[in-house]
């Protein structure tokens, strides 16, 4: 019996080496999935500030993680700096999603909070209620970070952001990839960040009608981001991981079947 995706062709616009899960969800629905990353993550040249921050962590209460990004190029810096990843033991750990946490313990630590959901306003929401007041909260994050956690919590205690990372469209572009794009021969296109969104625009721009794309959300940020951009997604997943991707692709083929039918 065939599968609801068997031979349907979904083009994800994450960074390289990062749809690995979305790829093994979707090949067990016999679905094909084909990168064609619209962002890359590269590491920034840390200034003054920013070494300073990371030499004086024990003045920190706590630190929060908003990405596997952030986590990773901060614990990066770190060791270039004093050669292992301890951290202060006073220092707490916050993190956006279980799937950011999972991270923490190829660095020998855990986190102190998990907020339930995979989003900053879900977070934020959490978090405000556990930060005490006057407390200090640094945030490693990336150029195109939102300050939604920082603003929402910074009328409690005093936030520090430092950048560590920077989104920026790739050096080169799968063109067999985006000649499926440009001549409509693929099912939906994956999209997982406003910044992905904004690039592939950038990318089809001049060569297709943008409104004819077939886009899949994994948040409502993303979506918000589309949207602003004068489209309509197709679909925006429910939970914004692999897993609710693959879900939100399901059910609507499902739904689309039914009506069909």
């Amino acid at each position: 019996m065939s599968k609801l995706l068997e031979n349907k062709v979904f083009i994800s616009t994450r960074p390289a080496g990062q749809s690995a899960e979305l790829e093994s969800l979707l090949s067990e629905e016999s679905a094909t999935l084909i990168s064609m990353p619209t962002i890359e993550i590269r590491p920034l040249v840390l200034d003054e500030f920013s070494w300073l921050q990371l030499k004086n962590l024990e003045s920190f209460n706590w630190i929060v993680f908003t990405s596997p990004n952030g986590l990773r190029f901060f614990f990066d810096r770190l060791f270039d700096l004093q050669k292992h990843y301890g951290l202060p033991e006073q220092l707490k750990i916050g993190v956006v999603g279980k799937k950011t946490a999972a991270h923490l313990e190829c660095y020998g630590t855990s986190a102190e909070f998990i907020n339930l959901g995979n989003t900053a306003e879900e977070f934020a929401a959490d978090f405000i209620n556990r930060v005490g007041v006057g407390e200090h909260v640094l945030f490693p994050i990336g150029n195109l970070a939102r300050s939604v956690i920082e603003d929402r919590i910074s009328k409690k205690a005093i936030c520090t952001r430092v950048l560590f990372y920077e989104t920026v469209m790739p050096s080169e572009i799968s063109n067999e990839a985006l000649s499926l794009v440009i001549s409509n021969q693929y099912d939906m296109i994956i999209l997982t960040s406003p910044s992905g969104c904004n690039n592939l625009l950038q990318l089809v721009s001049g060569k297709m009608d943008t409104a004819s794309l077939r886009l899949v959300c994994i948040g409502q940020t993303t979506a918000a981001e589309v949207i602003r951009s004068g489209l309509e997604p197709l679909i925006t997943a429910g939970m914004a991981n692999s897993q609710g991707i693959t879900s939100a692709i399901i059910n609507y083929f499902q739904k689309k079947q039914l009506i069909t039918n």
